[in-house]
């Protein structure tokens, strides 16, 4: 908001009018109408009761002169407003005309799916629900340009479920507090979103309903709003166990013939274990992590996934596959070969939780 004045000459005459203030918002967008206010004042600093006149000295914008009610001729451009009354002109207010956004759409599925690891990494995270704003531009023959807006407000609210508290709408990653209605602000690219966050409820809703609207200044609906997100809980086991695959020391020959440099597998299973039975269901698609803890220097040996590889790798990230086993081998690559190393195997449970018998440690001799 914007405040202009305009004074006359100096005078001992309190009761004359002295100046008039103009107030008035610095910007106005599209189809809105600016409403300006002003008042003369007397030396006194009181309000003279004098008729006010409106104009704009340029035609960016349209003003009538009884009200002052202002609308938007040119966007993307600097109109200037000025009020006289009592003899006095005021100082010209700038005003920065903005476009009206005519279409909104998402730029991202409308439908994400996140995977639940269990009671101990219930906060989980959707993807963004992205929304752009846009304004679009005749372009001739070449069909019409979509000129992305900046600053615009998209209003998203969770509408299912209809109570509060088992999920959260968040614009960082970090933030938890409980909002069912959020607005978020284009960016340069005139992108708005927000994300779904589970906090930890006693029961995980199927789904989650949110709607994204947006508005013009002038209150009324931009084209294509709103649009609808859905994101689905999928529960899946929950991973409570690892355990060797395998034998967890091996002895490489390297006077073998032919000559042999690569270990066997060092395997493990990550499972979920069954309570009405005691067996262990195994888990697909969960990561272990892989890692020489001796020697310390880096070089003689690495870890491999393939029979050929030879790259220097220390520490590799391998999944399960559909029987939950992953598996690494050891490769002497360079050097003397030491007398032994030490891997270890880790997996967790959900984000943060170490999986209940992590880590698994194997030892591989190498022998002439």
């Amino acid at each position: 908001m914007l405040a202009a004045a305009a004074a006359c000459k100096v005078s001992t005459d309190l009761s004359r009018n002295i100046a008039i203030e103009v107030t008035a918002p610095d910007s106005l967008e599209e189809y809105d109408t600016l409403k300006p206010t002003a008042r003369v004042l007397t030396g006194h600093g009181d309000s003279a009761a004098t008729a006010v006149f409106w104009f704009s000295p340029d035609t960016v914008l349209a003003v009538d002169s009884a009200t002052g009610w202002t609308v938007v001729i040119h966007t993307g451009q600097t109109g200037r407003l000025v009020a006289s009354g009592g003899g006095l002109v005021s100082n010209p207010v700038a005003i920065r005309t903005l476009a009206a956004a005519d279409t909104v759409f998402p730029t991202a599925p409308t439908l994400d799916t996140v995977d639940i690891a269990g009671p101990t990494a219930l906060d989980s995270l959707s993807d963004s629900l992205r929304i752009e704003i846009a304004d679009t531009i005749a372009a001739g023959a070449g069909g019409n340009q979509i000129v992305p807006l900046a600053g615009r407000p998209v209003i998203y609210t969770i509408v299912h479920p209809s109570v509060a508290g088992p999920v959260t709408l968040v614009r960082r990653d970090t933030a938890h507090a409980v909002a069912t209605t959020d607005t978020a602000s284009s960016n340069s690219s005139g992108v708005a979103f927000v994300k779904v966050r589970l906090l930890a409820p006693d029961t995980i809703p199927d789904s989650v309903v949110v709607v994204a609207s947006a508005q013009r200044a002038n209150h009324a609906p931009v084209p294509g709003s709103p649009d609808t997100f859905v994101v689905r809980f999928r529960g899946v086991a929950v991973a409570d166990t690892l355990v060797a695959a395998g034998p967890i020391a091996d002895t490489v020959q390297l006077s073998a013939a032919p000559p042999d440099s690569l270990s066997d597998s060092l395997s493990v299973e990550v499972g979920d274990t069954v309570a009405a039975t005691g067996g262990i269901t195994p888990l697909a698609g969960r990561a272990v992590v892989f890692a020489i803890t001796s020697p310390t220097t880096p070089g003689p040996v690495t870890l491999v996934t393939s029979d050929t590889a030879r790259t220097l790798v220390t520490t590799d990230t391998v999944t399960t596959d559909v029987r939950g086993i992953a598996a690494v081998r050891l490769r002497l690559i360079a050097g003397p070969a030491p007398a032994s190393v030490e891997v270890t195997a880790s997996a967790k449970r959900g984000v943060s939780a170490r999986l209940p018998g992590s880590p698994v440690r194997f030892t591989v001799r190498f022998t002439s």
